[in-house]
């Protein structure tokens, strides 16, 4: 018999925590507020804020545009406060260069943005849709963590403490079982190497365990918050709730509105 030590785990521990540590890697809680926009000569202004958002933490900004009938507009000539790397904060700015892209207003128009965290792979809810295999990474680095992504929120993060102290049990035992064997090779009574042969045997027994069992619970965790982020993006897919805003050319000013779309 030779225990040996799970160096593995205080790895992991260590880069959860360094992972923790790092407000990128969190669930972002920013959202966009306060759209709206105008013309401006040629160019169509979009302003709106972003809230909430982290010290540092910069999105990938979108806008989707379409008539009010549905019929989406292709808008290429975007500029401001678009794309990768846009910071949080009010008072941000896109212009849409109409006659670059040989578009004239003369119907209502609808305009919505949208924004996800710059790391696609960690991206928050879209439109009610998650990303499964962001889901599957956060239950990886920490059991119960995709599942409280998918679901948004809930008490989930008890399974990671299951899943960790199960592992931190098993590197207890491994030691016990590490130093009950040291003893047990240099102790020249018999009766006394007898019981120190089986308590190293039982505490390695009992560490074999605890790795059995956090592996199961990391595993089936991972497994069912996949699972959770399809079921939400199943739903989503039957049904779309957006808010934005509209613009009538006659009044010539944008309008509030909320659609409801089936899909």
């Amino acid at each position: 018999m030779k225990p040996f030590k799970y160096i593995f785990i205080i790895a992991a521990c260590a880069g959860f925590l360094t992972l923790l540590s790092n407000p990128l890697h969190a669930q972002t809680k920013a959202r966009v507020e306060n759209v709206d926009f105008f013309l401006e000569g040629d160019n169509l202004i979009i302003t709106y804020d972003i809230v909430k958002a982290s010290t540092g933490e910069t999105f990938d900004v979108s806008v989707n545009i379409s008539t009010q009938k549905g019929t989406p507009i292709k808008a290429y000539a975007l500029s401001g406060d678009y794309g990768k790397g846009v910071y949080g904060g009010n008072f941000k700015r896109i212009a849409w260069d109409l006659a670059k892209d040989n578009v004239v207003i003369d119907d209502e128009i609808f305009v919505e943005v949208f924004l996800a965290e710059s790391n696609p792979f960690l991206s928050p809810k879209s439109n009610g849709k998650v990303s499964v295999g962001g889901a599957m990474l956060r239950s990886l680095v920490f059991p119960g963590w995709g599942n409280n992504y998918a679901k948004g929120g809930g008490a989930y993060w008890l399974i990671g403490v299951a899943a960790y102290g199960s592992a931190g049990a098993a590197v207890y035992f491994n030691n016990q079982a590490y130093n009950k064997y040291e003893d047990y090779k240099i102790s020249l009574d018999a009766a006394e190497r007898d019981q120190l042969y089986q308590d190293a045997s039982d505490s390695q027994d009992m560490q074999k365990n605890m790795m059995i069992v956090a592996g199961a619970i990391w595993i089936t965790d991972i497994i069912w918050s996949g699972l959770q982020a399809g079921n939400v993006n199943k739903k989503a897919r039957k049904s779309n709730v957006s808010v934005g805003y509209y613009y009538d050319p006659a009044a010539r000013t944008p309008m509030f509105s909320v659609s409801y779309q089936f899909k």
